[in-house]
């Protein structure tokens, strides 16, 4: 037989089994009720619908009890009145309850529910309208496992899987065998430049077993501190040392092998001096200046091919030439060259004084001479302009004292502004000398230079010594006053020195040097070698105009391009192809290299 307690329990489970309960029963109801969902201890706790639920386990109040329900009969719940009102507790009370959302996987379902704060199913409309309390109920929330999972991964997506391990799999494969081939690749290149240090290191050290001891630059250098040179000697693990080809002030010239090219190159070695590698500096920037502006070489200057440093010596390596005009002269005993060969130096040099005139370059080579004109070729006539070491530009003139001496100008000479004028002024000086084979103005000092000037050219401008200094002026010339009581400027001589007379015919002073000292040497008949009385004429004139003293009259570059010597009818082709020199060719084993070709 079944209590009532019990019938009531069991009623009480079946409810809770279909979603509501309703409050009530005995203690061992409140303590299965308990057993699904716990509750905080010593905090009294209220239903959705605001009756408490007691923590306390034991025997339900008494007007709890099943008997005070009505009869089963009547439809419904009991009326609110039959149960005792009691309000919520206060919000902060609520908040201590709310919890973390829990899961629960049962198979390949997701339950999810709430610890204390439940998802709850609205309650019946009878219950709505007899205003009962239900106890809430936990609404599972049920989807797919993902996709993920082992499970899944194991069962379902199989294929997927194996497919997908083996793509890791060749991906992994793959990629250690390049980091093989690449470790393997910097291994070899590694190898490759120890060995290449090991070499340059023994080259080095056979280099400085061979070296003199020398006295300067940590034993490099000689006492004027230039590097002291020995052959087959290799600069930079690049360029191997044959021989010396050129010295100066600036340092030295050698020509060696581009182990690269396997071509001969010029490198010019600076001094180690602190000033000399200044001025190199500047000479570099020119260079890559004018290289940049003469892309094609077509305007006959030098090319800067590279540089670099080498125990403290600025280097600076060149396409290789030949000879240049002062050597050439020497192969001809000093005897000069035809005039025909001099209109063809004559206009090659022109091109490349318009190229540096140039707006866009306006450069002063400064040191224009027969020793840095060179022949491209020692059979050939084409010439190229080097060594701008003394080179500036109009609006940067770094220097004053700038010219070798039988090529200086007068503006120069007398502390006066320069410009791209005073090229010009050399260019005549060299074209004189490279035809009677004697410089025009072969001072042995800057006075007496200036006395060789005034004796062919006459007095220099008044207006030109009016404008320099009294220091510089009355190095050369002093006032005098006239007979007739005016104030001229008179060439200074020296002590015990014969009184020099300025010419008062420049055009006939240019005249009887140049013809003179040529008819003096010349061997040819001037039909052969295109000599005429014309060309002599016309050269001359050249010449005067390129000696002009005011800078700003003096001929320019494209004007003499169009000179009737410059532009005249050459002999033909049988002396254009090999024109001769005045004097009889050098010794037999020397004459291929003074006969030249177009």
């Amino acid at each position: 037989m079944v209590r009532p307690q019990e019938m009531d329990y069991h009623a009480q489970q079946h409810q809770h089994a279909t979603g509501y309960a309703l409050h009530g029963g005995s203690g061992h109801q409140q303590q299965q009720q308990q057993h699904h969902y716990p509750s905080h201890q010593g905090v009294q706790q209220s239903s959705s619908y605001g009756l408490p639920q007691h923590s306390q386990q034991g025997p339900p109040p008494a007007h709890y009890s099943h008997q005070q329900f009505p009869p089963p009969s009547q439809p419904g719940y009991p009326p609110q009145h039959s149960f005792p009102q009691q309000q919520p507790p206060p919000r902060h009370q609520q908040s201590h309850f709310q919890h973390q959302q829990q899961h629960m996987i049962i198979g390949d379902r997701t339950i999810t529910g709430h610890s204390h704060q439940h998802q709850q199913q609205p309650p019946p409309p009878q219950a709505m309208a007899q205003g009962l309390s239900v106890q809430p109920y936990i609404q599972p929330i049920v989807g797919r496992l993902p996709a993920n999972r082992p499970v899944v991964k194991l069962s379902l997506s199989l294929i997927e899987t194996y497919k997908r391990i083996n793509e890791v799999y060749y991906e992994e494969k793959q990629s250690k065998k390049a980091e093989k081939k690449t470790i393997a690749a910097v291994a070899k290149a590694q190898s490759h430049i120890h060995e290449q240090q090991q070499k340059d290191s023994q080259i080095d050290q056979t280099q400085q077993q061979q070296r003199g001891d020398g006295v300067n630059n940590n034993g490099y250098d000689d006492e004027h501190f230039d590097y002291i040179l020995k052959s087959g000697e290799t600069f930079n693990s690049r360029y191997i040392i044959q021989e010396k080809i050129g010295k100066g002030s600036f340092g030295q010239v050698v020509r060696a092998i581009d182990k690269k090219t396997n071509k001969d190159v010029a490198i010019k070695i600076i001094k180690s001096k602190r000033p000399f590698q200044l001025q190199a500096k500047t000479e570099i920037e020119l260079l890559t200046h004018l290289r940049e502006r003469d892309q094609d070489g077509s305007n006959n200057i030098v090319k800067l091919a590279t540089h670099f440093i080498y125990r403290n010596h600025q280097c600076i390596v060149f396409e290789m030439l030949s000879l240049n005009l002062y050597d050439y002269l020497k192969f001809t005993e000093f005897g000069g060259v035809n005039l025909n060969l001099i209109r063809r130096f004559a206009q090659q040099i022109l091109k490349a004084l318009r190229f540096l005139a140039r707006p866009d370059v306006d450069v002063i080579h400064c040191d224009l001479k027969p020793e840095n004109i060179l022949l491209r070729h020692p059979k050939r006539s084409e010439i190229k302009v080097i060594d701008f070491g003394s080179s500036c530009k109009s609006d940067k003139r770094m220097y004053s004292y700038i010219q070798s001496r039988f090529y200086r100008s007068p503006e120069v000479m007398l502390g006066l502004p320069y410009s791209v004028a005073i090229d010009m002024w050399s260019l005549g000086c060299i074209l004189v000398e490279m035809h009677t084979g004697e410089p025009l103005f072969s001072g042995s000092d800057q006075f007496d230079q200036m006395q060789k000037i005034v004796k062919i050219l006459g007095i220099v401008p008044d207006e030109m010594l009016n404008s320099s200094s009294d220091k510089i002026r009355l190095q050369f010339f002093e006032k005098k006053v006239t007979k007739y009581g005016t104030e001229t400027w008179l060439l200074k001589k020296k002590r015990d020195q014969r009184e020099i007379c300025p010419s008062t015919d420049p055009i006939a002073s240019l005249t009887s040097v140049i013809c003179d000292e040529s008819n003096k040497k010349k061997k040819y008949p001037s039909a052969e070698t295109g000599q005429s009385s014309l060309s002599y004429k016309m050269f001359v004139d050249m010449i005067y105009k390129m000696l002009t003293y005011r800078p700003e009259v003096r001929i320019r570059p494209e004007e003499a391009l169009q000179h009737p010597f410059i532009v005249a009818c050459e002999t033909p082709q049988t002396n254009r192809s090999t024109p001769s020199t005045n004097r009889s060719t050098p010794p037999t084993n020397k004459s291929s290299s003074n006969t030249f070709q177009s």
